[in-house]
């Protein structure tokens, strides 16, 4: 915003006069106000994503879905292995489904 104080004096600096020099100055404020206005969009869309992802993060906690172990739970080997990750489910190669179809 210091910039567009001194606008008017840069831009007849620069040679700009009369009806270039107001369109030169109406571009550039409205161009600041058009990037507020999106720099506010992106604070607001920010905040939502890590309210969505700490919500996220308390759920898997709270399911037992998280690597780092149960939630005041004890941690036996039983339990390590009953716990899920959330990690991705490697997919099954398409000639294996066949042959547990065709085996059952």
């Amino acid at each position: 915003m210091e910039f567009h104080e001194n606008l008017h004096d840069l831009a007849v600096k620069e040679g700009l006069k009369g009806r270039k020099l107001h369109k030169a100055v109406e571009s550039f404020t409205w161009n600041i106000t058009i990037l507020k206005g999106q720099a506010d969009l992106l604070k607001h869309a920010r905040s939502e994503v890590q309210e969505n992802l700490k919500q996220i993060h308390y759920s898997a906690l709270t399911c037992n879905l998280s690597k780092g172990g149960a939630v005041g739970g004890s941690s036996g080997s039983t339990d390590s292995k009953s716990r899920r990750s959330l990690e991705a489910i490697p997919e099954k190669a398409m000639g294996e489904e066949e042959l547990t179809d065709e085996e059952n």
